[in-house]
């Protein structure tokens, strides 16, 4: 059977078939006695700072690593011992699922890498057009996906196939980014409400950062997120509300919204999409969003194998596929609008007297901010678009924008 590695460093992913057989975050510990990489590493990185390096797969070259080891000196070694790793699934023919970022030399060494490693390659594809193959969408359309230091945005232009126009990234967003300030936001709730400060010591670090590392990649059902923090037989515990934290990675998020085409189409990865805040953020900024599931990559390769797999050929990148499940038009106004707002098993009409303020406009339905007014658990602090599964957050309760058909 032929496999599909997905090249992101957030979460390198081995799928056969429609199963998921590998999943390791790109983070390696590099010790004289040991190499530890993925959720080992990860568990380890604040208490061993120094020796933590997550960053060989974005550079993939010949650069020396901080702290050299015999076994690894550079970080094209570390993706070498991480990818002969990953080799012992039992990997066999394989394609691998590239950012649009890579140029052909990189993808040189990457292939020269996995040879070395007992990869056998059969073929390169653009993740963000194999991830969209099978998905509706509208005509142009940008794709994000996270890195652990970025976030990858992809042009695209789909009709009868998806077409890669260009890839860039925007640095300073990625996921470790945003840990780091959602980290330094909960140390301080730590020192308001128990004076004490968990960024103090390296193993008091590790435990909030295991913490906020799971809630990011978790469900983000609770709207009080709790942290807890053991040392010296003392255990302390803050709670933080979703929407503080929310708020505290909006600004960088404001940094890739900047960098976005305006208003064109998203279409989102499943690791963007789990990124608390990024979605509704995106909304209230008046992008359009599809949200891709987390097979999408593998799902796009496994259709249309005949033509991203190689065979006897020399190897190329893939980017252009069929696109199989039609084009959407993306004008808001040609989208259903919602009618009526739920509340308490009850539908009550947009202009009713007990429920928020919403404007109808050319374009579509747009909620006004208000004191304690929150949308898909964010707080609302300018005008944003209401679309159909929406949320309105108030003091006296939710309601959820739906549309009764007459």
């Amino acid at each position: 059977m032929t496999t599909v590695l997905e090249l992101n460093d957030l979460e390198l992913t081995l799928h056969k078939g429609s199963e998921t057989s590998y999943q390791s975050p790109a983070i390696a510990i590099v010790r004289e006695d040991e190499l530890i990489f993925g959720e080992r590493a990860v568990r380890l990185a604040r208490i061993h700072p120094q020796q933590a390096n997550q960053q060989y797969f974005n550079r993939m070259n010949g650069d020396p690593l901080p702290q050299p080891i015999q076994k690894a000196a550079n970080h094209a070694d570390l993706v070498y011992l991480h990818l002969k790793e990953l080799a012992e699934k039992n990997v066999g023919d394989t394609i691998l699922a590239v950012p649009g970022t890579l140029n052909g030399d990189q993808l040189g060494v990457l292939l020269g890498i996995c040879q070395e490693a007992g990869i056998e390659v059969s073929g390169f594809v653009n993740a963000a057009v194999a991830s969209t193959t099978t998905t509706a969408t509208p005509e142009q359309v940008t794709y994000l996906d996270v890195f652990l230091q970025h976030m990858l945005l992809s042009e695209l232009r789909i009709n009868d196939e998806v077409r890669h126009e260009r890839s860039f990234e925007v640095r300073d967003c990625g996921f470790t980014n945003l840990i780091d300030g959602w980290m330094n936001l909960i140390a301080d709730r730590f020192v308001q409400e128990t004076r004490f400060d968990p960024l103090h010591t390296a193993a008091s670090e590790q435990q909030l950062y295991n913490q906020v590392y799971d809630w990011v990649l978790g469900a983000h059902v609770r709207t009080e997120v709790a942290f807890q923090v053991a040392l010296n037989d003392q255990q302390r515990r803050v709670e933080v509300p979703r929407s503080q934290l929310e708020q505290k990675s909006a600004q960088r998020i404001d940094r890739l919204i900047d960098a976005l085409p305006a208003r064109q189409p998203l279409v989102l990865s499943a690791r963007a999409a789990r990124i608390p805040g990024l979605g509704s953020h995106l909304k209230r900024a008046g992008f359009e969003l599809t949200l891709l599931a987390a097979d999408a990559v593998a799902a796009g390769c496994s259709q249309h194998m005949g033509l991203v797999r190689t065979v006897d050929t020399e190897l190329r990148l893939v980017n252009r596929l069929p696109h199989t499940s039609g084009v959407l038009n993306s004008k808001p106004d040609s989208q259903p609008l919602p009618t009526h707002l739920l509340k308490d098993h009850h539908a009550r009409p947009l202009a009713g007297p007990d429920t928020p303020a919403v404007e109808q406009r050319n374009n579509g339905l747009y909620l006004m901010p208000a004191a304690d007014l929150t949308l898909n658990d964010a707080p609302l602090t300018t005008e944003a678009r209401l679309d159909l599964g929406d949320v309105i957050g108030t003091p006296e309760g939710s309601f959820t924008a739906i549309r009764l058909e007459s």
